[in-house]
C-alpha cells in the first residue's frame, strides 16, 4: 500500500501520463475496518494511510483539481466507517478515529478552493458494500453545499451545530477537590494556563507538562526590562563583551526564549499562590517513552490521577499548496499522537475527567490551517471513542473559537473568523465557561464548539454549541433533479451559487395562461416559487420557510414562440446562527447582467412552529360569482382560475380556493411539492385586482412582496380559505395582506405588505374591458 508522499506522487504521475489529468479524488482508505492499534508505530501507519495520504493527494493534484473545478467537474470525496454519525450516536463503528481527519481537511479545502466541491461521507458498517458504493456515486453526481454527510442507516443525514447555552443551574455533576491530582499538557503558558487556574482548589496537586525545560531565575542583566528594543540592545552588548557575533535571528530567538521563560515562571508562581502543589515536567508529549514514564511516575508517586487537561498543540499556518509535508506532520502529530498515547497510558477506572482542547478550525475549517483542522477533527472523533470506552470518565473536547489575546492567533486568522461571524473570546468569559462546563456538564456532552457567535442569540460570554448529538441529526434527500429546472446549482469561485434556466412555453406551459399585451409573462408568484425552489436545492440541509422584500425590478416576458434564458444567483448572508439563515437571491438577465427579481430567502434548521391566524373573516360583504370574476375583471387562463367562491367588501375579501397542481404547470414534472404554491399566491393578487376594479375603477400589477411565510411541510391540500385584507389604496399605489388557511383553519401561508402600482390604463389587461372600449394592445394583438 502506498504510504509516503513520494510514492503517492509517483503513482499519480504514472496514472496522469496514461489516463490524463485528475478530475477528482475519492479517498476510501478509512473504510477499512481496523481495531485500535496498541503501539505508536502502528498508529502512525494508520494516520499516514487514512489521513495524511488525503492531504498529499490533494496537494499533488492541486493544479488538476483547480482546472477541473473551473470546468464544474472537479471534486474531492473522502469516506469513513465510524457508524454513519461520525461516532456521535453511540456507535463507534468499525473504523478508526483517523477517518475523521478528512472532515477538517476538506472543510479547509472548500474555504481555500471554493470552486472545488468537497465532502466527507461516514457509513455504518452494517450497510451492504453495494449500497455504500451507490451512495458514493450519488454524492459524486449531485454535489451539495454541505460537507459532512452520514449514513447511519440507508437515510442520508447531515449535521449542524445545535445551540446549547450553559447556565450555572441544576445539580453539580463534578466538583474539583483539594486531594485531586491533575495533569495539564501545555499548561504552563497561554490560554491553557488561563483555563487551568479556574480548576484549581487549594491543596490540589498540579503537574504541568511543557516542551521547554523549567526556567531558571532570570539574570539581573535583563530582569525588569519590558521594552523589546532595549532587550535587543542588551543581548548585542552581551555578545560583544564575549567576542561573539550574534545574527539578528539569534537575537530574536533569545528574546522569544526569555519571554517564554518569564511567562512560565509567572504562571508557576501564580498556581502556587493559589495553594496548588505544583510540579513542572519538560516532556515531549509525542515521545512515547517519555510520556509513558511521566504518567507511570505520577501513579507511582501519588497513587492516583483524577483529571487531565490536554492543551498541547502548535500551529504553522500555510495554505494547502504551500504547506511543507514535514510542517504538516509536526502540527498534526503533536495533537494526534499525544491523544493516542494518553489513551494508552491513562487508567480510566480512576480518572474522573479528560478535557481535550480543540479548535473551531476543525469544526468549520479555516484558511491556512489544513493540518491543524485535520488534527482537531481527529481529536473530536477520538473523544467520542474514549467516551464510550471509559464509562467512568467524563470525556469532553472543547473546540475553542479564536481568543482575544495577543499572540494566540494572528490578526489575519482572527479577521477570517470575524468575517464568518465568530467573535474572539475574552479570557474572562472563556474561564467562566470552562468552570461552568466542568461543574454542570454531563457525560455524553462530548464534542462542544465554544465561542461567541454573531447573530440574534449572541450572548455576552462564551456560548457552547453541542454539534450534533443524535437528536440534532437532519435527514437530507439528495435531489436528483429539481423539478422546476433542467440543471443543478453550481458553486462559483466567489462563493455564490448559480443555476442556469430557460423559460419557454415548452418548459413552462402555465405561461400560456398568463399572457399580457401579446407576450408570455412570468407571474411574480412564479418568480417567488422559482427562487425558493432554487435556494432549497442549493441548501438542502435547511428548510425554506419565507421570502422577504422580493422586488419586481424588470419582470420577465417574451413572445409566444420565444424564450428567456436567466441565471439564478444566491449568496448566504454573513449574519446567521444555528437556527436561521438568510440567503440573498436574484433572477438575472445573463446578457445585460441586470436583475429581473431580487429578494431574501429565509431558511430554518427546523420547521417553524404552528402560528395562529391573525386576520379576521369579513363580517358581511357581497357574494361575487366566481365564474364571472375572470372575464369581468381579470386576464388569467384556466391554470390560474382557482377561485371557487368569493365574498368582498371595501376592507377585504374571504375566498375559497383550490391549490394548483405542479403537473399541470411544468413539463417533465417529478413528484416534488410546491413550497408556496404559485397558483394560490397568484390568487391573492387576483383578488387584489378585482378589489381595485370594483372599489377603485383601476387595475394593478405587483412591485414587491414584503414578506411571505409558510407553515407546515408538504403540499397544500384544498379546499383552502384566503382571508384578504386591503391595507392601502390611493389611485396609484396599493398594499394588501392575506392569510391562507387549510380546511381545519390552520395557518398555511402568511402574506405581509404585498405592494403594487395601479392605474386605469391597466384595465386594458382585462378582455371584456378591451372589447367594450375597442382597445387593442400596442402591437395590434388582442388578448
Amino acid at each position: 500500500m502506498l504510504q509516503s508522499p513520494e510514492a503517492l506522487a509517483q503513482e499519480v504521475a504514472r496514472l496522469r501520463s496514461s489516463l490524463g489529468a485528475v478530475a477528482g479524488i475519492v479517498h476510501l482508505a478509512a473504510l477499512l475496518p481496523m481495531p485500535m492499534p496498541e503501539r505508536l508505530t502502528d498508529w502512525r501507519t494508520c494516520t499516514q494511510i487514512q489521513a495524511k495520504s488525503l492531504f498529499h493527494l490533494v496537494q499533488t493534484c492541486a493544479t488538476d483539481l483547480h482546472a477541473a473545478g473551473a470546468s464544474n467537474c472537479g471534486q474531492v470525496v473522502a469516506c469513513a466507517l465510524l457508524g454513519g454519525a461520525w461516532g456521535r450516536n453511540g456507535t463507534s463503528g468499525a473504523g478508526l478515529p483517523t477517518g475523521g481527519a478528512a472532515n477538517g481537511l476538506l472543510k479547509t479545502l472548500r474555504i481555500e478552493w471554493p470552486a472545488v466541491p468537497a465532502k466527507t461521507i461516514d457509513f455504518n458498517v452494517s450497510l451492504p458494500p453495494e449500497h455504500m458504493a451507490q451512495c458514493i456515486l450519488d454524492e459524486l453526481l449531485h454535489p451539495s453545499l454541505h460537507t459532512e454527510i452520514g449514513y447511519p442507516t440507508k437515510v442520508r443525514t447531515v449535521f449542524d451545530p445545535a445551540p446549547a447555552v450553559r447556565t450555572p443551574t441544576g445539580p453539580v455533576q463534578l466538583e474539583p477537590q483539594r486531594d485531586w491530582v491533575v495533569l495539564v499538557t501545555g499548561g504552563a503558558r497561554g490560554i491553557t494556563a488561563e483555563i487551568t487556574a479556574e480548576l484549581l482548589v487549594p491543596g490540589m496537586t498540579l503537574i504541568l507538562v511543557g516542551r521547554a525545560p523549567e526556567p531558571q531565575p532570570e539574570t539581573p542583566l535583563t530582569a525588569g526590562i519590558e521594552d523589546i528594543a532595549r532587550l535587543r540592545q542588551v543581548f548585542l552588548e552581551q555578545a560583544k563583551r564575549k567576542g561573539e557575533a550574534l545574527k539578528p535571528v539569534a537575537i530574536e530567538q533569545n528574546i522569544r526564549d526569555l519571554l517564554r521563560d518569564r511567562t512560565i515562571r509567572t504562571n508557576l508562581a501564580q498556581f502556587r499562590e493559589q495553594g496548588a502543589l505544583v510540579e513542572y515536567c519538560p516532556v515531549d508529549v509525542t515521545h512515547e517513552a517519555a510520556l509513558g514514564e511521566l504518567i507511570a511516575g505520577i501513579y507511582q508517586r501519588h497513587g492516583r490521577l483524577d483529571a487531565v487537561i490536554h492543551g498541547a498543540g502548535i500551529i504553522e499556518d500555510k495554505r494547502i499548496v504551500d504547506k511543507n509535508p514535514r510542517s504538516f506532520d509536526r502540527v498534526f502529530d503533536t495533537k494526534v499522537d499525544s491523544i493516542f498515547l494518553l489513551s494508552r497510558y491513562l487508567r480510566p477506572e480512576r480518572l474522573k475527567l479528560l478535557v481535550l482542547f480543540g479548535s473551531v478550525a476543525g469544526s468549520f475549517g479555516n484558511l491556512g490551517q489544513v493540518d491543524y483542522a485535520a488534527a482537531n477533527e481527529l481529536v473530536n472523533r477520538f473523544a467520542w471513542y474514549l467516551d464510550r470506552q471509559w464509562p467512568q470518565t467524563r470525556v469532553v473536547v472543547l473546540n475553542w473559537g479564536p481568543w482575544d489575546v495577543t499572540g494566540m492567533a494572528s490578526d489575519a486568522v482572527n479577521e477570517q473568523f470575524k468575517a464568518r461571524g465568530v467573535i474572539p473570546i475574552t479570557p474572562a468569559s472563556g474561564r467562566r465557561f470552562f468552570a461552568e462546563e466542568i461543574r454542570y456538564g454531563h457525560k455524553g456532552d462530548t464534542e462542544l464548539v465554544v465561542g461567541t457567535f454573531e447573530g440574534p442569540s449572541q450572548e455576552a460570554y462564551a456560548v457552547a454549541a453541542l454539534p450534533i448529538p443524535s437528536s440534532a441529526l437532519h435527514p437530507s434527500a439528495l435531489h436528483h433533479r429539481p423539478f422546476l429546472y433542467t440543471s443543478e446549482p453550481q458553486i462559483q469561485p466567489n462563493s455564490t451559487i448559480t443555476l442556469e434556466h430557460t423559460f419557454s412555453l415548452a418548459n413552462d406551459p402555465y405561461l400560456e395562461d398568463h399572457y399580457l399585451d401579446g407576450k408570455l409573462v412570468l407571474p411574480a408568484a412564479g418568480a417567488q416559487e422559482w427562487l425558493a425552489q432554487f435556494v432549497q436545492q442549493a441548501w438542502p440541509e435547511w428548510i425554506v420557510w419565507g421570502i422577504q422584500e422580493l422586488r419586481v425590478l424588470k419582470g420577465i416576458s417574451f413572445p409566444r414562440e420565444g424564450s428567456q434564458s436567466v441565471v439564478l444567483r444566491a449568496r448566504a448572508a454573513s449574519h446567521a446562527d444555528a437556527e436561521q439563515l438568510e440567503v440573498q437571491a436574484e433572477i438575472l438577465d445573463p446578457a445585460r447582467k441586470l436583475p429581473f427579481y431580487r429578494g431574501t430567502v429565509l431558511l430554518r434548521s427546523q420547521p417553524p412552529p404552528p402560528a395562529p391566524p391573525q386576520f379576521p373573516c369579513l363580517a358581511g360583504g357581497t357574494e361575487l360569482d366566481a365564474r364571472q370574476l375572470y372575464p369581468d375583471y381579470l386576464f388569467h387562463g384556466p391554470r390560474f382560475q382557482l377561485i371557487q367562491a368569493i365574498c368582498m367588501d371595501k376592507t377585504g375579501a374571504d375566498v375559497t380556493v383550490l391549490p394548483s397542481r405542479p403537473q399541470d404547470w411544468v413539463t417533465g414534472y417529478t413528484p416534488t411539492p410546491w413550497l408556496f404554491d404559485p397558483g394560490v399566491m397568484d390568487v391573492s393578487l387576483q383578488v387584489a385586482l378585482a378589489w381595485l376594479r370594483i372599489y377603485g375603477g383601476v387595475s394593478g400589477l405587483p412591485t414587491c412582496f414584503g414578506k411571505v411565510l409558510r407553515y407546515g411541510q408538504g403540499a397544500l391540500v384544498g379546499p383552502l380559505r384566503i382571508n384578504f385584507c386591503g391595507r392601502e389604496f390611493n389611485g396609484q399605489h396599493f398594499r394588501y395582506e392575506a392569510e391562507v388557511l387549510d380546511a381545519n383553519g390552520a395557518l398555511c401561508l402568511q402574506l405581509l405588505d404585498i405592494e403594487g402600482s395601479c392605474s386605469a390604463q391597466l384595465n386594458r389587461l382585462n378582455a371584456r374591458w378591451r372589447e367594450e372600449n375597442g382597445y387593442t394592445s400596442p402591437n395590434g394583438s388582442s388578448l
